[in-house]
């Protein structure tokens, strides 16, 4: 009796074919149910990279100290001024083109168009967690908020004081 005949199919090749079509089928299903959940992914990646743009025209451009030479050297005074005018959501009072100092804010900050319309907070607190500075709305609960942190300076110009603090910049 012979052991081996010559009459057995390619269970190997056979073997090979059938996992390949088998990884496929898999392979498929789960990107067919990854498509399926895209509709109801967050959109919070539009809102993160509104607050970073908004901390960065904030940090190198509006509240830059004069002379400074450095980046994330603000201004006491522009941040005062900034702070309690410019994004002083309370005052109701409008300009010529019929807009408060809030939204003119937000124009500069590139956050307010004709077809998008983003709330900004910006907050300012020491190293160790105490508050100096909050302008702004409130912050509202069932919304994506992207969340923008910088490191910066705070420069007194008239007296020379510096202040190590974290600028907060929220959009939603």
């Amino acid at each position: 009796m012979e052991r081996y005949s010559n009459d057995r199919a390619q269970t190997t090749i056979d073997y090979m074919v059938g996992m390949s079509i088998f990884l496929l089928t898999v392979a498929f299903v789960f990107q067919f149910m990854n498509s399926l959940f895209a509709p109801f992914e967050t959109t919070s990646d539009d809102v993160t990279l509104a607050a970073d743009r908004a901390s960065t025209v904030l940090v190198e451009r509006l509240l830059i100290a004069d002379k400074s030479g450095a980046m994330s050297i603000i201004d006491e005074g522009k941040l005062n001024y900034f702070n309690n005018t410019r994004l002083n959501y309370t005052n109701k009072t409008t300009d010529s083109n019929n807009k408060t100092n809030y939204q003119n804010a937000l124009d500069e900050l590139g956050l307010l168009s004709e077809y998008i319309i983003y709330d900004m907070n910006m907050s300012v607190t020491d190293l160790n967690g105490s508050k100096m500075y909050i302008s702004g709305p409130e912050l509202l609960e069932n919304v994506d908020i992207g969340q923008t942190r910088r490191l910066v300076l705070i420069l007194n110009s008239t007296t020379g004081n510096q202040t190590r603090a974290l600028l907060y910049v929220r959009v939603w």
